[in-house]
């Protein structure tokens, strides 16, 4: 009996879990992000906990950052640390939760999670749990979707905690939460509502100017009672009537239209929606950079600052290369982010620099959307002075760049800067200004000599803000013949007197009209001074004596000080240097010459002084004794028998060799014999201020001869007129003779 109590209590029991999961199931709650607590709760760590708040429900989340709510989601999971992330509600749910189905958005690195476990507990610190059910990403290395947990015992006041359980990653932030559903049975009748199946689920892009056929939902079972409405996630861009469904395109931007029947007693309510991105109409003759049609996805979606260079694409397919530093593809809807700038390193500043727009001749204005008042700053890098900004401070800003190869800089300011879009549309052309060009003169004179050295003037040119321009101008002259002018101004003139009118026209071009401006230009003579150089004397009597004297010395008179030139018309009796430095060489007659070729402030002019060159000097007594001698090789190498008389004394006194061959001759006048033959024995004076200059010579034979001894000795005394020579062969002075063995007449004499 008991055993079959046994199994009709197990049968029952099976059929009531059967009747259970037969029961539909509906969301009680949800958990989602930003929650109805983010002025609150906002973090920027992987380490804090948190109060979430839906309603009068509210959660602890810990290890989840939500970057101070710039995410629609939450992160878990931290770089190089392992860390264990949870979601727990705060009081026990009243209700019994069938299942919890975690919405995940992005889960990465699926290697590093060790677990993901749902814990059913009867007491907050769960000490007393129910039961664990275990979750799972699958086999992939990434996840997207819906992580369910269905609870096997549920019942009411009971707490739920997910936890998820992570090694350290290679970057934080690698599972991404986007909302948490919580189940309850319920025997009411399952509902579903619906767009259709071309319309659910599908993002329609609807560009201005366009229509739209407004969407209705319908719900079944048709019988279902209840009522459909209509709402946007994005009234600001795109609103919706909430009864009929029929939408109006108020801004630039994307909404999510979702349907919603709310049931009578007896039915589950159900949902359905569709997606509108309303965009700019595609303008060929703008730029336009609009998040919302992808402009900036070149950065990914690795939520990373970046630097280098990056493509951006506008509105008409156009890629445009910007260089960045610190900045990124922002997650939260795509715009374009900056980061801000640090007042204690001015290099962490984020910012994107374009590059100039070819397509906008004349200029552009740049019209720049941000978010949240987190203006950026900008600038026109390479006319900063030029341009204005103009901020209206609720996220519009533009600025005016009337250049061609304007480029502009979009940069982080005090806060982290996000830039939905940058417009850029032409500037219209201008009219051209009238200008004024003058020269500093009207009237220009120069002397004919001055005439190559003008080098011309050049305009000044002017708007009518009297602001300088820099435009190109032509010159012309009025007589090519007498001037020239180059394409730079500078003029080629004569060098005779004459005018010349030199205009200088500026053509005009898009901004501003033709203009021109003359001057004219006078050549005169100008009357030079007298070089005024003279000598004080034309004629002048000098002794050569002198030998040398100055130009002054002889009275010529430079006053001006002017570069002249000296000459002599008979350099053999006076020759005169560059410095005016004579020198006499002879007696005679010469002309001393100095010129002054002309310069522009004094004329030509010649200077000219005759010197009467006499010699008043007496020749000195300089002879040898003999006129001939003769020199025995074999007696010795050396000749010193010639006597010379010098009775003046006159110094110095140089000695040469006519054959040096022969002999040759010391400065003392010592012979050096050499070989036989004969050569001219000389000794010279050069002259000096007492004497003029004279010489004297003698004719020496060199012999070779052997000497057998004294043939026969004669004491006698010598003749007067006697040609007396020594043993050498010298002939020497009669008159003069010491004792001694001389050859006399060809006989050998013993003179006592």
């Amino acid at each position: 009996m008991i055993k079959h109590l046994r199994f009709f209590m197990l049968n029952l029991l099976v059929l009531v879990s059967a009747a259970v999961m037969a029961q539909n199931q509906a969301v009680w709650k949800s958990l989602t992000f930003p929650d109805e607590n983010k002025t609150e709760n906002k973090c920027s760590a992987y380490t804090t906990t948190w109060t979430a708040k839906i309603g009068d429900d509210t959660w602890s989340v810990s290890n989840f950052n939500n970057n101070n709510w710039g995410w629609t989601h939450i992160r878990c999971g931290r770089k190089k640390t392992a860390s264990t992330a949870s979601i727990m509600n705060d009081a026990a749910f009243t209700e019994a939760v069938t299942k919890v189905v975690v919405n995940i958005s992005e889960a990465k690195q699926l290697d590093k999670v060790n677990s993901v476990n749902l814990i059913v507990a009867k007491d907050q610190a769960c000490n007393d749990i129910v039961e664990t059910v275990a979750g799972s990403f699958g086999e992939g290395t990434s996840f997207t979707g819906d992580l369910t947990f269905n609870v096997t015992a549920p019942a009411k006041n009971l707490f739920y905690k997910l936890v998820f359980d992570m090694k350290g990653g290679s970057n934080n932030g690698f599972i991404h939460v986007d909302a948490v559903d919580y189940y309850t049975a319920t025997s009411a009748t399952s509902t579903s509502l619906t767009f259709g199946a071309d319309v659910d689920g599908k993002t329609f892009v609807v560009r201005q100017g366009e229509s739209f056929a407004d969407k209705t939902a319908t719900v079944t079972p048709a019988d279902a009672k209840g009522t459909i409405s209509y709402a946007s996630d994005n009234e600001e861009a795109i609103s919706v009537d909430a009864t009929t469904g029929a939408v109006s395109f108020l801004a630039f931007g994307k909404a999510t239209i979702t349907a919603t029947f709310t049931p009578e007693e007896g039915y589950l309510g159900s949902s359905a929606s569709y997606t509108i991105a309303y965009r700019q109409a595609a303008d060929p003759t703008k730029v336009i950079f609009d998040c919302n049609e992808g402009a900036f996805d070149s950065f990914g979606n690795e939520n990373k600052y970046k630097e280098g260079e990056f493509d951006f694409v506008d509105l008409n397919g156009d890629s445009y290369t910007f260089t960045v530093h610190n900045a990124m593809r922002n997650n939260y809807d795509g715009g374009l982010q900056l980061k801000k700038n640090s007042t204690s390193d001015a290099t962490q500043q984020g910012y994107a620099i374009s590059p100039a727009f070819g397509k906008f001749p004349n200029g552009y204005r740049v019209t720049v959307k941000y978010k949240d008042q987190n203006a950026p700053e900008l600038e026109c890098t390479n006319h900063a002075e030029d341009v204005a900004v103009f901020d209206d401070a609720n996220g519009t800003m533009y600025m005016d760049v009337p250049f061609a190869d304007g480029v502009f800089k979009l940069s982080g300011a005090s806060q982290v800067a996000y830039v939905q879009s940058i417009e850029l549309t032409p500037l219209a052309k201008k009219d051209p200004q009238p200008v004024t060009m003058t020269f500093p003169q009207d009237v220009y004179t120069c002397y004919t000599n001055e005439a190559p050295l003008f080098d011309g003037f050049t305009p000044t040119i002017k708007n009518a803000a009297g602001e300088v321009l820099n435009l190109p101008v032509k010159y012309s002259s009025s007589n090519t013949d007498f001037c020239m002018v180059t394409g730079s101004g500078t003029v080629l003139l004569s060098q005779n007197p004459g005018e010349v009118t030199i205009t200088a026209k500026f053509a005009g071009n898009d901004d501003y009209l033709p203009a021109e401006a003359s001057y004219l230009i006078k050549v005169i003579e100008k009357e030079k001074a007298e070089a005024g150089i003279a000598f004080e004397e034309t004629m002048l009597m000098v002794d050569l004596s002198k030998k040398t004297m100055t130009a002054e010395q002889l009275g010529f008179k430079n006053p001006n000080n002017l570069a002249v030139t000296y000459s002599s018309n008979k350099t053999d009796v006076a020759e005169v240097d560059a410095e005016g430095n004579v020198t006499l060489k002879k007696a005679g007659r010469v002309n001393i010459d100095v010129t002054f070729a002309g310069n522009d402030e004094y004329k030509a002019a010649t200077a000219s002084c005759t010197l009467i060159v006499n010699d008043y000097r007496n020749t000195p007594k300089l002879a040898f004794d003999q006129e001939e001698y003769t020199a025995n090789m074999r007696e010795g190498n050396t000749f010193s028998g010639a006597t010379l008389y010098n009775e003046s004394e006159v110094a110095p006194l140089t000695y040469t060799s006519s054959n040096e061959e022969v002999a040759e001759v010391a400065a003392n006048g010592v012979v050096i014999l050499r070989s036989t033959g004969e050569t001219t024995i000389t000794v010279w004076f050069a002259g000096d201020n007492d004497f003029k200059a004279t010489s004297a010579s003698y004719k020496l034979t060199v012999i070779d001869e052997v000497v057998d001894g004294i043939q026969s000795i004669t004491i006698d005394n010598m003749p007067e007129d006697a040609k007396v020579y020594n043993l050498n062969g010298q002939r020497i002075n009669a008159k003069a003779l010491k004792s001694g063995v001389y050859v006399v007449n060809g006989k050998k004499v013993v003179l006592k």
